[in-house]
């Protein structure tokens, strides 16, 4: 069960990543799963993005249509606290940088303890690079 998909600034500025997060719920078939805008960037720094590696879309090379969805009216972080707040079988699932969590758990500490698992796209420890605390882009 996918409970709803938060967007961050990233790999491509916000309207960006809500867009692809759109197009990618209209592929799947899947337009039941609301898609709810996030940060626009990190807490602590300016965004700094990657369209040089992702291309200016963040998904250059995939043709797909302009989602006719739209993005939820609801805020990621309000969504994640009040889904956390309720629910305590939930796996947090991140595909992205952390900003949307950090801002949730900064919001209230306590839903840490309803997240049953979290599973983080982040690093690379047994290959080249990736390996300091700072050298991964969406931690």
């Amino acid at each position: 069960e996918v409970l709803g998909i938060t967007t961050v600034g990233g790999n491509v500025p916000l309207e960006l990543t809500v867009r692809n997060a759109l197009m990618m719920t209209e592929l799947a078939d899947r337009t039941d799963v609301r898609v709810h805008r996030g940060s626009a960037g990190p807490m602590t720094r300016p965004l700094v993005t990657a369209e040089y590696v992702h291309g200016e879309t963040g998904i250059d090379g995939a043709e797909l249509p302009e989602p006719i969805t739209p993005a939820s009216g609801r805020d990621a972080v309000d969504f994640i606290v009040d889904t956390l707040r309720n629910r305590s079988d939930v796996t947090v699932c991140t595909l992205g940088p952390l900003t949307n969590i950090g801002h949730a758990l900064q919001r209230d500490p306590s839903i840490a303890s309803n997240v049953e698992q979290l599973v983080l796209m982040g690093g690379g420890f047994f290959e080249g690079g990736n390996r300091t605390p700072a050298a991964e882009f969406n931690i």
